[in-house]
């Protein structure tokens, strides 16, 4: 079974699942893959289109979610920016040099019981990231070859991460 790093906090009565990974490619490329368009491309669970000059970010394609457009909450090129998700902070932080770095992506939770939920699905996509970041071809966090979902749910709920918010495309 994969490592379970998501980490849960909650800060001024805020939840939120924080990821802290580092990739032996330069915070320009992992920048990229987290503030562009074509950068979320074959990880993220939806297509992204990003309005600077709007303030927005389109997000369609995700088969377990309505597309929906979104407010960008902070611009900080090129070390960390932040867009609302529906109930949703999601905020991404990129650190280092030409040789390598660390992504922080940080879920603020509207329900703290979609800790272990989101924890789940932000592996899978980080995941996926760690191959395109690597030279592969991720297939996306919905394909058949990314990690399962359900078994890293169960293990941040052993873990003790809170639980319970519905899941998407599951009745």
């Amino acid at each position: 079974m994969e490592e379970l790093d998501g980490q849960y906090s909650e800060e001024d009565g805020r939840a939120s699942v924080t990821f802290v990974r580092s990739y032996p490619v330069s915070a320009a490329e992992v920048w990229a893959a987290v503030s562009t368009s074509e950068g979320f491309a074959g990880w993220f669970p939806s297509a992204v289109v990003i309005d600077h000059d709007g303030g927005s970010v389109t997000l369609s394609g995700d088969p377990n979610q309505e597309p929906s457009v979104e407010r960008i909450a902070e611009w900080e090129p090129p070390l960390r920016w932040a867009f609302e998700w529906g109930e949703d902070t999601l905020e991404f932080r990129v650190e280092g040099s030409e040789a390598d770095s660390e992504l922080t992506l940080r879920n603020w939770l509207g329900d703290r019981n979609a800790a272990a939920r989101n924890a789940a699905g932000w592996h899978v996509c980080l995941a996926e990231l760690a191959l395109k970041l690597g030279g592969g071809e991720p297939g996306g966090p919905h394909s058949a070859g990314a990690l399962e979902w359900q078994p890293l749910y169960d293990g941040y709920i052993r873990e003790g991460l809170p639980f319970g918010a519905p899941i998407p495309g599951h009745g």
